[in-house]
């Protein structure tokens, strides 16, 4: 009986195992809804110039204010802010220094840690094929993406990034 019991809870909560934990709010300390100088008490960062053309990842963000910062991994981190709060980070990796294999172990880990991926699927991007495996929870999504020599971790708030879109479809058809 007590065998019987353990193993019928043991089959009710394996998908939740298996769904995994919820995806991270944020980066390192940097969470959602941080302010620039929070995050400056974190980390140095640097303003990204607009004046350069397209100094940031993400060339389709509007209104962007976007600080970076390179580790010592040589990755580049990108924080995306709207309304003076952080909503949107990327983690650029150089194709250098990381190549396809990094990719495929980066969304084997990913699916370890949260799951299965709620879509993947392949964008043209400027004539380039850009793959996307994407997670999704309540708060956040992770998409993990690569193309165009680069691979991108992306991860965003989703209640700013729709309240953002709202905002600037607004903006259009005023």
């Amino acid at each position: 009986m007590r065998l019987r019991l353990g193993l019928i809870i043991g089959l009710l909560l394996m998908p939740l195992s298996a769904a995994g934990a919820g995806l991270p709010n944020g980066h390192d300390r940097a969470g959602w809804g941080i302010t620039l100088a929070e995050l400056q008490n974190q980390v140095d960062v640097a303003r990204v110039d607009m004046a350069e053309g397209f100094g940031y990842a993400e060339h389709f963000e509007e209104d962007p204010d976007v600080y970076y910062r390179v580790t010592s991994q040589h990755e580049r981190v990108e924080y995306y802010f709207y309304q003076g709060r952080l909503y949107k980070i990327f983690i650029i990796y150089d194709r250098i220094y990381f190549h396809t294999p990094f990719y495929e172990n980066l969304v084997k880990a990913t699916k370890k840690s949260y799951g299965a991926p709620h879509d993947t699927y392949q964008e043209d991007l400027f004539g380039m094929p850009i793959q996307h495996t994407r997670w999704e929870d309540a708060v956040s999504v992770l998409d993990l993406r690569k193309g165009a020599g680069f691979i991108y971790q992306v991860r965003i708030d989703k209640a700013a990034a729709q309240k953002k879109a709202k905002a600037q479809t607004r903006k259009k058809s005023i």
